[in-house]
Order: structure tokens, then C-alpha cells, then sequence
């Protein structure tokens, strides 16, 4: 299978990727195998280590369940760097994880970086005039705090990595690459360009990779949708963010777009009325999920679907770049299937929807509910021993991240809350899971009202969706019990959709 290396720049590349992997996780189809690599010198960041978690758990529970053969449910690979060049037979050094450092960032300030000390007397004028007294004394251990000037300098490293040389190395014809980053910052903005830059190259440590040259490559650049606290203590000033959008805008109109580097490039951004704590990096930066991102992961998987004859490459240059915007039929405080464009409440109202009843079930009803032909009667049997075992606990600690995931979606401005939900914080005002308000569960799909039935032998809630499992059951047969699990659940969790609510 042909892969899909997505770079993922910054805090805002992290929780993009954070959101493909609910939509993988969901059932989303990709032809490609990915592999997420994730460069932001922010080693303890909140968002970069919850991605992490979150990509680890995937793949566990992907690995047990591939080639079910019965829905979609974390049916894509994901993989890293260090396991495509093993199976591929190679050596290397490089790191079994999904972010990569850049060499020298670690408790070093940029004028360390640069060597600044050893620079004669020319050289230290023309660096003082390039760079200010605060961005020479800058610590590098959580980024660039919006200064793409120094972040261009310091990612240009990463470029030299025995990491992006062991991507060059694993980049085979037919594979792809996709780029995330934010235009507002330092990290993104300066990351995106310096990174296409050296991929359309196609020399890599002195070694010549003509398929990397010719790639397809893929882009989504976000602009501004949120702001932080004003802290006159901190670096990051918001009121800096359109200024630099527009100054990026115009640097990528004659560098990205103007030359044809890119074949595909997406555009996406929001209002910025959400404020986020003024943090500058770390454990403390965890922003809750926002509807931007995950709209730019699915501008992720429409670039997957793009014919590779209609976004050629031919040395070095796309011949035929695509440029794509984001948009909704309504601007609402609150948003919902409804109001998104017809294609995607189309391809995203059936899977997110199945995937959520079907967290729900596990969540509210499965450890009571063993007792029916779908959990017990096969060889293979859902019961009090399965419900310790590996799988399923990766299965409950992912189900509850992408719990709190909607959680912050519904709490975001714009607030996306596709389902009636009610949050469960904790002191520090952090989501750790969701509710539902209601005991009729074929209510909680807003703006899909339930299709009622006027048999009063109908069953209802639960005993419903029971009723649809153990057909599911009946339907999947006899298989490895972690795939009839998941079988089983999504089989169900479409039919009984289809039957109450599309």
C-alpha cells in the first residue's frame, strides 16, 4: 500500500492529526497508509504528547483488528518512521516515535544556537540587525513564540536530521506527502515553505531521491482562529496575527504558489472570538479541539482521493495545482451536520454518528448487556474476561478521548456540537468525559429527528440497538473475537442509524 507522509508543523499540525485520527478511528477510507511526523521543538507540549497518546492507542487497536473485512473502524495503518524502515529491512537510528527532535533546541537560547559568541564584529552587526536583544536571548525548549524569523533559522536543522534523511530514504513511487501548519505563529509559518523547499530539491544529505523530487505533495495552511490573553509578560501577542498572516500570504503567493511547488493546497481559518490561555508552551498547552481542525483533516483525506493524473508533478513542478477554501452553508454560534456544506455532512454525518453510538453503548450499557446472543453466543464470547483484557482497555481509553474530543468541539467557538451532549470537567475546568441528557438515545443526533414507529411492540433505546447487534452478530459469524468486536459494533451501530435517524 502506498503511503501518506504528513508533516504535521507546530502545535497546530498536532491537533489537526489528533482529529484525522478520530475520522480514521470512524471509519474514514484511506488509499494510503500513514505516517504522521510531527516536528515541533515543544518537546512537553500539551497538544504534541495527547496526539501521541492518542496515535499509540490507535495502532494498537488497529493492529488487532486490520483486515476485519466488516466496516471501517480503524481500518487505515498508521505507522512511524522507525516501522517503514524496518519492514523495508534498514537500519537506522531513528527514533520509534511519531515527533522528531531538532538537534541543538533543548535548554539552548537562539543566540547559542547561532553561535553568536564566536561571530567577528561584521557578522554580529548584520545578526543584530536581522534579530532583536529578546529574540537572540529567546529560549528555543518551546518553540518560536511567533517569530517565523527565528523558527526559518533553527527548523532548517531538522532538514539535515538523520530523521528526514530516513524519510527520504522510505519515500517510494506512488507514496505522497501532505504539510499542516498555521500561518500566525513561528513554528508553521516558517516550517511549511523551508520543508517544501528541501522535499522539491529532491537531494537529501547528498543523496539524489528523484520520486521525492517529483512527489505530490499536499498543503493546508491555516490562518488565525483563536487569540489568547493579552500578557504583557509573554511573546505572544495576538495582535500580531493578522499582520503576519498577510506578510506569509504574500511571501507563499511568490514562493509556493507562484512557482508551482505545491499540487494541492487548502486554505481553512475561523472567526477569533475564542480566546485561549496565553500559554507559551509546555504541559499547560492543551487547547480544546476546534471545528478548524478538524475540517483541515478532512482536507487531508480529500487530497487522498485526488486522482494522481490530475495533480501531476513533472520535474519538480505541479502542472496543474489545485487551490481549495473550507466553507459552511450557515455561520451559527453553534454548528451542526445541517450546517455543513451538502458533500460533507454527506461523507461525515454516518460515520462520526456510528462511531459515537457505538461509543456510547460501551460506555452506558455494555457490561450489563453480556447476556444476549451477540456477546455470548459464539465461541469467541464478549464477556467479563474480555472486558480485562488489552484490546479493550485500549479500546476505553481511546473511546474516552474521543469523548472528550467532541467535548471541546461542542465547547469551542465556533462551537461544532453535532450530538446533545452535556460536559463533565474537573476543577482545572478540563473535560475528562460527556453525558447524554436524555434516555431516548435516537434523540441525540441534532437535526435529525427520530423516525418514530407507531407498533407499541417496537422496541426502543438499548433493547433497539441489542436488537441490531445480535443480527450484526449473525452477520459477521465466527471470527478472531477482537475483529467480531469491532465487526459486530459497527455493523450494528450503521444499521440501527439507518433505521432511526438517516
Amino acid at each position: 500500500m502506498p503511503k501518506l507522509y504528513i508533516f504535521g508543523i507546530g502545535g497546530t499540525g498536532s491537533r489537526v492529526i489528533k482529529s484525522l485520527t478520530m475520522l480514521l478511528a470512524a471509519g474514514f477510507e484511506s488509499k494510503y497508509s500513514i505516517v504522521p511526523i510531527i516536528i515541533d521543538p515543544d518537546k512537553t507540549g500539551g497538544d504534541k504528547s495527547r496526539t501521541e497518546k492518542l496515535l499509540r492507542d490507535y495502532q494498537a487497536i488497529q493492529k488487532e483488528v486490520a483486515g476485519v473485512g466488516v466496516g471501517n473502524f480503524f481500518d487505515t495503518e498508521i505507522s512511524t518512521l522507525s516501522q517503514i524502515l524496518s519492514r523495508k529491512g534498514v537500519n537506522s537510528n531513528v527514533i520509534d516515535n511519531f515527533s522528531y527532535e531538532i538537534e541543538g533546541v533543548q535548554n539552548e537560547k537562539f543566540r547559542d544556537f547561532i553561535d553568536y559568541a564566536t561571530l567577528d564584529a561584521n557578522n554580529k552587526l548584520l545578526a543584530s540587525l536581522l534579530f532583536s536583544e529578546k529574540n537572540l536571548n529567546a529560549s528555543l525548549e518551546v518553540g518560536f513564540k511567533g517569530n517565523p524569523n527565528i523558527g526559518s533559522i533553527v527548523l532548517n536543522q531538522f532538514t539535515k536530521s538523520e530523521s528526514f534523511q530516513a524519510f527520504a530514504e522510505s519515500f517510494e513511487k506512488g507514496d505522497r506527502i501532505f504539510i499542516i501548519s498555521s500561518i500566525f505563529g513561528g513554528t508553521g509559518a516558517a516550517g511549511f515553505p523551508l520543508l517544501l523547499k528541501n522535499i522539491r530539491k529532491g537531494d537529501v544529505n547528498g543523496k539524489h531521491n528523484a520520486f521525492l523530487k517529483d512527489a505530490i505533495i499536499g498543503a493546508i495552511t491555516v490562518t488565525p482562529y483563536f487569540k489568547v490573553k493579552q500578557d504583557d509578560d509573554s511573546e505572544i501577542d495576538s495582535h500580531g496575527f493578522i499582520t503576519k498572516t498577510k506578510a506569509a500570504l504574500h511571501y507563499y503567493a511568490e514562493n509556493v504558489n507562484g512557482n508551482n511547488s505545491i499540487n494541492a493546497m487548502y486554505y481553512i481559518g475561523g472567526n477569533t472570538e475564542n480566546t485561549y490561555e496565553n500559554r507559551e508552551g509546555g504541559k499547560g498547552q492543551k487547547n480544546d479541539a476546534h471545528f478548524v481542525e478538524l475540517a483541515s483533516a478532512l482536507a487531508i483525506l480529500n487530497f487522498v482521493n485526488i486522482d494522481d493524473h490530475s495533480i501531476p508533478t513533472i520535474d519538480g513542478r505541479a502542472s496543474n495545482p489545485l487551490y481549495k477554501v473550507f466553507g459552511i452553508k450557515e455561520t451559527q454560534p453553534q454548528i451542526g451536520f445541517k450546517q455543513l456544506a451538502d458533500y460533507t455532512e454527506a461523507i461525515i454525518k454516518q460515520k462520526l454518528s456510528s462511531y459515537f453510538y457505538f461509543n456510547l453503548f460501551l460506555k452506558e450499557k455494555l457490561k450489563d448487556k453480556l447476556n444476549h446472543p451477540y456477546a455470548s453466543a459464539y465461541t469467541n464470547k464478549f464477556d467479563s474476561n474480555f472486558l480485562q483484557q488489552f484490546f479493550f482497555t485500549k479500546v476505553t481509553e481511546f473511546n474516552q478521548a474521543f469523548r472528550i474530543w467532541l467535548g471541546e468541539l461542542h465547547r469551542n467557538k465556533i462551537s461544532f456540537s453535532p450530538f446533545d451532549i452535556d460536559l463533565v470537567v474537573n476543577n482545572q475546568h478540563e473535560i475528562i468525559d460527556i453525558s447524554i441528557p436524555t434516555q431516548s438515545i435516537f434523540t441525540l443526533v441534532r437535526g435529525y429527528p427520530e423516525k418514530k414507529s407507531f407498533n407499541p411492540l417496537t422496541l426502543k433505546n438499548y433493547e433497539l440497538f441489542i436488537k441490531h447487534l445480535d443480527k450484526a452478530a449473525e452477520k459477521v459469524g465466527e471470527m478472531p473475537v477482537n475483529k467480531r468486536f469491532i465487526g459486530v459494533f459497527e455493523t450494528a451501530s450503521n444499521s440501527v442509524l439507518n433505521k432511526k435517524l438517516f
